[in-house]
């Protein structure tokens, strides 16, 4: 069985190999944790608004702009690995402007159609192609006399270019929330989350200097293998304007008693602790306060594949102890020469773990 340290390195066994050579980070999930029967939604998938979110949307919010009294530019929110989200409309009834990322059309096919009252105009999706000049609206296209094979991304048709391979991602998928006389965007890019540019978002989206003023990432970085980490909150300080915020929903255990196994679904969610947390957001340009930590519930247990439902009782799963805490990191603003400014909020959860034998059961599909 691989150990805790191997988990830390399994990226290149949790991602599978592209046809094209290169690193297919979404195969996984469409094929374990969205090969679902119709009508049925991941066990991860929140139905209501995140507690959370809801609890610390004004801290995290605070501050952000000038004079909150008066209308004033839109605030950009960025959903990582967003899945279907009812959060993100939520957001969007409350003023804010929101770009989702996800990978797996299905998700996007359902958020669409559970979504369609409350989520107008997201009728197509636009395909997006990059060439000298930079991210353009279109496809790429590579001819072929006959199919060899499936590859990452890309659909084997005859289009207007003839027969070949078109690209299917990265793609954008345009949406509003009306909000009596105004509406606020709310667009889905649909594609590989470590592949976002600001580059690609000012070209495909509302947030035209491809930079947000917050982001919020709920089971986006657990749900990674811990060797991508790095890229990831790379990425994330990339697209995260100078002063922005980030608020940061994780969950820490002992990754010893729950290592990463090919042959099951979990984790993730993986371990994220204090020292992961201090290596990704360095102090040199970060600040990180915690805002709260409260026990793991039951809830928490059945969304998660490492907590399988048949395991549950009160406050154990078959011998597995748990305690979840939310802990959050304040990001304070620095101002030194070369490094970004930011603020970063982060909730965490810290998970007690006893005997692991019964929680390999986790039945759940994680973004």
């Amino acid at each position: 069985m691989a150990t805790a340290k191997d988990a830390r390195s399994s990226a290149n066994c949790y991602f599978e190999p592209a046809p094209d050579g290169g690193v297919d980070r979404l195969k996984r999930w469409s094929q374990v944790y969205w090969n679902l029967p119709s009508g049925s939604s991941p066990s991860f998938h929140h139905t209501e608004v995140s507690s959370h979110l809801e609890k610390h949307l004004a801290q995290w919010s605070k501050g952000m702009f000038p004079d909150e009294t008066k209308a004033g530019p839109l605030r950009k929110v960025l959903v990582p690995l967003c899945g279907k989200s009812v959060d993100m409309p939520y957001l969007c009834e409350l003023g804010f402007g929101v770009v989702g990322v996800e990978g797996i059309p299905r998700a996007i096919l359902e958020f669409k159609a559970e979504h369609q009252i409350r989520v107008k105009g997201m009728k197509s999706k636009l395909p997006f192609a990059k060439d000298e000049q930079g991210w353009r609206e279109g496809t790429t296209f590579h001819p072929a006399s006959q199919f060899a094979g499936a590859r990452s991304g890309q659909s084997f048709k005859t289009g207007d270019q003839g027969l070949g391979y078109y690209s299917e991602r990265p793609a954008v998928w345009r949406g509003k929330v009306n909000l009596g006389r105004r509406h606020v965007p709310l667009h889905l890019i649909e594609g590989d989350m470590l592949e976002v540019t600001p580059e690609l978002v000012a070209a495909s989206t509302f947030v035209t200097d491809g930079r947000f003023d917050l982001v919020y990432d709920c089971d986006a970085l657990v749900s990674l293998p811990p060797d991508s980490w790095k890229q990831y909150a790379a990425g994330l300080s990339s697209l995260l304007r100078v002063g922005g915020r980030i608020l940061l929903v994780v969950v820490q255990y002992d990754q010893d008693k729950l290592p990463y196994a090919r042959n099951r679904i979990n984790p993730p969610p993986f371990s994220v602790t204090r020292e992961h947390i201090k290596g990704l957001f360095p102090d040199s340009c970060w600040s990180v306060s915690t805002l709260e930590t409260e026990p793991c519930d039951e809830d928490f247990a059945r969304r998660h594949p490492s907590f399988g439902k048949r395991n549950i009782s009160a406050g154990s799963l078959g011998g597995l102890i748990f305690d979840f805490h939310i802990w959050c990191f304040d990001m304070a603003v620095w101002r030194n020469a070369g490094s970004r400014s930011a603020l970063v909020w982060v909730a965490g959860a810290t998970a007690v773990l006893g005997s692991i034998a019964a929680c390999v059961a986790g039945t759940r599909a994680a973004e």
